[in-house]
């Protein structure tokens, strides 16, 4: 009697423990029956690569605002259309002539090509820390024997023109270090810095204490407060004056430096600017004007005495996606879109539909994913992603860019403790209303689970979504 006692016992708790095992299906029903995601847009889908099954198939046809899960496609597409050791270019170059005196009788030019990150201190080991490519220029013009321009220091951006602000970012985002459109001639990554002491009681003033670099000949209206109830919630404002910013919200009362990100505005101004400087302080006058010019006239001859170059494209690729930076997305948008003579999207539409992916729905007004107004399916995103990582030359240097779940980048603080931590490799996407993650997982198994979920419209705050989906990849994990 006791030894069926205890065979039935070890029976109930296999029952038990099998019963609790979940399927696809039940992990799927947990997910899109949270309250929150009620009145909310959901879509989601992924494939066993292993085992080459479906997983996941819930309104995978359906468009929806991506947010940065889209800067997969710029930095998939870059790498399979220009190559992971692709590397960008800026020149210096004169016009006229060097008179035996030392005196440049002509032009100096910086010839941008769309380095996205030209002086930037994400890449000290190519360009110098702080603005260290600035002495660098200096010494290449010293070497010429070059003592004195009598001419203009021209910031060349006719390689790509001028690039206007996309018309459907909205007005709160575009003055922000995420809102930068880019340039031919981007320089320390178009970011400039507000330091801001605030308040010790709520709804105090603040005061700008400082804002780097200087010279940038900017002017602050400022009008952010001081409160107890939150962390960072100032934003940058563009004024009809280029030069006359405002500046509203409200930051952590007590702070004796809260730093905001800004764009800067006309990044090759700045360049101009700053490498004149510089090379006044090194003994060069210059006896003309700062200029900027958005057409060359190619009757003019130039030559070119030193080219800079960037880190190479994987890299670049490597900081788009771990840490989810817009800027570079946006230029290597416009690179593509250089190479194939065509506009974004079409250049997008094109691309995947020869790697025998449907494109119909699919509508991208960036590269980064600011606009509300990109159109894309999780079935074209698992798409692009399954084509990556079964058939590029460059899959490894595209899969090692994306966050690691509890490890690295926008994922660091993501699933810790978790059996997805460390599992999960992917892109994540947020803005107002809208959170998405797309990328590659790995089972309990060990089989590669490749997926995309998109959800648009939810009514949760940050920390009850971020739940929703580590509950989800957690749960994902586990099916077999």
């Amino acid at each position: 009697m006791k030894r069926l006692s205890v065979l039935f016992l070890v029976f109930s708790l296999c029952f038990n423990v099998f019963s609790q095992t979940k399927t696809a299906q039940d992990v799927l029903n947990d997910f899109i029956s949270q309250s929150e995601l009620k009145n909310a847009s959901v879509s989601v889908y992924a494939e066993n690569l292993t085992t080459n099954t479906l997983v996941f198939d819930y309104n995978s046809n359906l468009a929806l605002a991506p947010a940065s899960v889209l800067k997969l496609v710029p930095t998939s597409m870059a790498l399979e259309l220009f190559g992971a050791d692709y590397k960008f270019k800026t020149e210096l170059a004169y016009s006229g002539q060097i008179s035996a005196d030392g005196t440049l009788n002509g032009d100096l030019y910086i010839i941008g090509y769309g380095d996205p990150c030209l002086g930037s201190q994400n890449f000290t080991s190519t360009y110098g820390k702080d603005l260290e490519i600035l002495q660098t220029w200096t010494n290449e013009v010293k070497n010429l024997n070059i003592k004195k321009i009598k001419g203009n220091i021209i910031a060349d951006i006719s390689y790509f023109g001028e690039i206007p602000i996309p018309d459907d970012w909205i007005w709160e985002d575009i003055a922000n270090y995420f809102g930068n459109q880019g340039s031919s001639l981007n320089f320390v990554d178009n970011l400039y810095y507000l330091h801001f002491k605030t308040g010790y009681t709520n709804g105090a003033a603040t005061i700008i204490t400082k804002i780097e670099p200087e010279g940038l000949g900017y002017k602050f209206d400022n009008q952010v407060l001081s409160s107890s109830t939150v962390w960072d919630n100032a934003y940058i404002y563009y004024t009809a004056d280029k030069n006359q910013m405002q500046v509203k919200g409200s930051l952590a009362w007590k702070q004796d430096d809260f730093v905001v990100k800004g764009s800067i505005r006309e990044p090759e101004r700045y360049l101009v600017q700053a490498f004149s400087q510089n090379l006044n302080s090194n003994g060069i006058s210059l006896d003309g004007n700062l200029k900027v010019i958005s057409a060359f006239d190619i009757n003019v001859p130039r030559k070119v005495f030193h080219t800079t170059y960037s880190p190479k494209l994987s890299d670049i690729v490597d900081y788009t996606n771990i840490r989810s930076f817009n800027l570079y997305a946006e230029m290597l948008a416009h690179h593509i879109m250089k190479k194939t003579e065509k506009s974004w999207n079409e250049s997008v539409v094109e691309f995947w539909k020869k790697k025998s992916i449907d494109t119909d729905g699919l509508e991208l007004s960036d590269a980064c994913g600011l606009s509300r107004f990109n159109a894309i399916t999780t079935k074209q995103i698992v798409g692009m992603l399954k084509y990556m990582g079964l058939y590029s030359a460059n899959k490894d240097k595209f899969f090692t860019s994306l966050p690691i779940a509890g490890t690295n980048g926008t994922m660091s603080r993501f699933c810790i403790g978790t059996k997805a931590q460390n599992r999960l490799h992917a892109k994540s996407g947020s803005i107002a209303r809208v959170r998405s993650y797309a990328g590659y997982i790995y089972n309990s198994n060990g089989d590669e689970i490749v997926f995309a979920v998109v959800v648009n419209n939810h009514s949760a705050n940050s920390y009850r979504i971020k739940k929703i989906f580590e509950d989800f990849f957690a749960a994902l994990v586990e099916i077999e």
